[in-house]
């Protein structure tokens, strides 16, 4: 018989039992852990994909598009932009002698031959002017009702200087648009040699 003071023994590489209370909130943390890391990656992979992020857009880098549109615009070319937002379309502008001549929305004819330059190269840079303008008045406090608090971001052509890709997000109207050039093609309309 063994006596009281004897103990019995234990294997000594036998792991003890954990209490399940400690074991499910590490399990829990874990799935947590994974779920923000799986949308970190899907977020960088959508970047990526779409481009990246488009940068700020300041005085300065617009003068500058603006400036290099001007130095090497063509007089001939075509051009499509795709818009998203509020109303979203495919638009598609011909433009000879620095002027256009036939405009598409979604590929039908604009009616008023006064809107076919809206979205040609001078066009767009009419409609980004205004909303930088928004932003140097908002910088030098001439703030009133009518000048919208913009996040403005752009790219623009390394070549002609055109706004390759534009974003507009105004904050009180919560409003986003974006456009992005999909198609632009200089057009060779010199004379034919008799």
């Amino acid at each position: 018989m063994a006596s009281s003071d004897e103990s019995i023994p234990v294997e000594p590489n036998t792991p003890s039992p954990r209490p399940r209370s400690r074991l499910w909130p590490r399990v829990l943390g874990g799935m947590a852990a994974g779920i923000v890391l799986g949308l970190i990656a899907m977020t960088a992979i959508a970047v990526m994909k779409k481009g990246g992020v488009t940068p700020r857009l300041t005085p300065d880098l617009f003068e500058a598009a603006q400036a290099k549109w001007k130095e090497n615009r063509p007089s001939d070319y075509n051009i499509e932009v795709v818009v998203r937002g509020n109303q979203p379309a495919t638009y598609y502008v011909e433009v000879r002698a620095g002027v256009a001549q036939r405009a598409l929305r979604n590929g039908n004819p604009l009616a008023e031959p006064r809107t076919y330059g809206t979205w040609s190269v001078p066009g767009m840079f009419a409609t980004i002017g205004r909303d930088v303008d928004a932003l140097v008045r908002r910088a030098a406090g001439q703030m009133d009702a009518s000048v919208p608090k913009l996040n403005l971001r752009a790219t623009f052509d390394p070549t002609y200087g055109y706004p390759a890709r534009y974003r507009r997000m105004e904050y009180r109207s919560n409003v986003e648009v974006e456009w992005e050039v999909t198609r632009f093609e200089v057009v060779d309309s010199s004379p034919l040699a008799p």
